[in-house]
């Protein structure tokens, strides 16, 4: 009887270490799961072919124009959240010219990537005084899209008008273009 009870509880150790082990031994790995989260930094950025430029007059009656100096900006942004036909990019002097307009008129926009261009704000040349004036306006937003995704070059022609006779010398003053997003 010792030998039978000794069996059965063999057997019956067998069984349990049978249950409790077969899952065990079915499950050969493990998966622990993670969050994660990719995040995009904003990109804005607008940059020019030059940093500095000059517009040099003929002669120095009034209505005399200067030549002209195209400079060509490179923008990218991925956040252009603004509607089509709303300022894209403003530009402003840090004081006016003596007896001078300063002025500018945006060319075509060439568009290396994104879901949107640019386009001139006004036809021909507008002027720039020390306030912020809208020389191009976001556009042309591909249809079905958010319109955030901007990467191409804007060539800008700048030049200077006389508004009275001039007297000789040079005026330096600082021109600030901004890319903005809304």
């Amino acid at each position: 009887m010792k030998n039978i009870n000794k069996s059965l509880k063999l057997v019956a150790l067998a069984a349990l270490i049978g249950f409790i082990g077969a899952p065990a031994a079915l499950a050969n790995f493990e998966t622990l799961g993670h969050q994660v989260t990719v995040t995009v930094p904003e990109v804005l950025t607008i940059t020019a072919d030059t940093s500095a430029f000059t517009l040099t007059f003929a002669d120095n009656v009034s209505g005399s124009e200067t030549d002209t100096k195209t400079v060509v900006y490179t923008v990218e942004s991925n956040d252009m959240g603004q509607a089509d036909g709303t300022a894209a990019i403003n530009a402003n002097l840090d004081n006016l010219y003596e007896n001078v307009d300063m002025k500018a008129q945006v060319g075509t926009y060439t568009k290396i990537s994104g879901n949107t261009e640019l386009a001139a704000a006004n036809a021909g040349y507008v002027t720039i005084g020390t306030t912020n004036v809208a020389i191009a306006n976001k556009d042309n937003t591909d249809v079905g899209t958010d319109g955030k995704l901007l990467n191409g070059t804007l060539p800008v022609t700048y030049k200077a008008v006389a508004t009275a006779d001039l007297s000789t010398g040079s005026q330096i003053h600082f021109l600030f273009v901004t890319l903005t997003t809304r």
